[in-house]
């Protein structure tokens, strides 16, 4: 099983292109929705090369899209926790509501498939 564990294959060496992508804007339009194979093609880069390295154990690519996701969501819910807290916006109480559950959802997904190792 340890020879296994030494054939998976990790983040090592960045490829030639990687320089050439703003992290910043990358975790921004991470948050805004775009996809990865979208996100290669904006900084014209190949999917296939892109998606090779995004899936990378350790992959800095997957670190900056998934912080850019969760930092868009958290300040999100920040505005609707402040919002919500005086009970004057209905809505943002409901909206709140509703992120509190699809985080709560897919923090027991990643627990029930992925346990410890994340």
């Amino acid at each position: 099983m340890s020879s296994d564990a030494n054939n998976i294959i990790k983040w090592k060496e960045k490829p030639e292109w990687f320089d050439q992508i703003n992290f910043e804007e990358y975790e921004k339009l991470a948050a805004i929705g775009y996809t990865p194979r979208q996100i290669a093609m904006y900084y014209k880069i190949p999917f296939n090369d892109f998606d090779w390295y995004y899936n990378l154990i350790g992959s800095p690519l997957r670190y900056h899209y998934d912080r850019g996701q969760l930092v868009q969501q958290a300040k999100e819910g920040l505005v609707m926790t402040v919002s919500a807290e005086t009970g004057e916006n209905v809505t943002q109480a409901q909206r709140l509501d509703k992120l509190r559950r699809e985080v709560e959802f897919k923090n027991a997904v990643s627990n029930i498939f992925y346990g410890d190792i994340i």
